[in-house]
């Protein structure tokens, strides 16, 4: 299918999602937002596809929401179903029956780490840049990122990390366990088909519902923080158009 401010494409089994919005940094927007979840739905259906691939086109992974679509008012308004369905509706990777890797080859910041975080392997460049920039807008967090960074480096570095609004290259990303490896720039996208082929030797439906079940051990209320979190935005959202 056609996809906007996107890239997907299939290779032995695997197939590789490029935000494509490399002008913005490839910050998200609302065409960018419905692709990711319609490339989301053609990699669980289509059964040659064992493994994603999430990275970024050109100098960027993900610089966040889409700031100037926002600040124009161009983005599409939220429907009812929007607005009743928030966890299902955002974006995200965790949500995918097959195995993502994030291969974050440059800026990755605010919404585009929590989009990061929702994948289930990292794998960053040694020149990427990480970091939750929502603190110096005045906005809380989005996308999960309350949910994922405290599961994955634990509440008390999750809160400095996003209080402090702290950009870290890759090695101290991998340091601090917000990534599974960190590879020279150049060798990025060979390590994370190496880890994709090694994972797509085995028989689909194990590797599926082993994700399936490690993340129902911890995500009995991701839906209800995923709530919270678009509350705590919007109130903070408000506040930042006053000024």
């Amino acid at each position: 299918m056609a996809y906007e401010a996107l890239l997907f494409e299939k290779k032995d089994g695997v197939a590789i999602i490029t935000l494509n919005s490399p002008d913005k940094m490839n910050a998200i927007s609302t065409a960018m937002k419905a692709s990711i979840a319609a490339a989301c739905d053609e990699v669980d259906k289509d059964e040659t596809i064992k493994v994603a691939i999430l990275t970024g086109a050109g100098r960027g992974f993900c610089a966040g929401h889409d700031i100037s679509e926002m600040a124009a008012g161009t983005a599409k308004a939220p429907t009812t179903y929007d607005l009743l369905n928030t966890a299902n509706n955002e974006a995200c990777f965790y949500k995918v029956q097959k195995p993502v890797i994030a291969a974050i080859n440059g800026a990755c910041v605010g919404a585009g780490l929590a989009l990061a975080l929702s994948c289930d392997i990292r794998i960053a460049a040694d020149t990427a840049k990480i970091g939750s920039a929502y603190a110096k807008l005045g906005a809380a967090p989005g996308l999960g990122m309350t949910y994922w960074l405290p599961k994955i480096i634990g509440p008390a570095a999750a809160l400095e990390f996003m209080f402090t609004a702290k950009i870290v290259l890759g090695p101290e990303a991998k340091t601090m366990g917000l990534v599974n490896q960190c590879v020279p720039a150049a060798d990025l996208m060979k390590a994370s088909m190496e880890m994709a082929a090694t994972i797509a030797q085995y028989p689909t439906l194990g590797v599926a519902l082993t994700k399936k079940l490690v993340y129902r051990s911890m995500l009995d209320d991701v839906t209800n923080h995923y709530d919270w979190e678009k509350w705590a935005a919007q109130i903070t959202m408000a506040a930042m158009m006053k000024k």
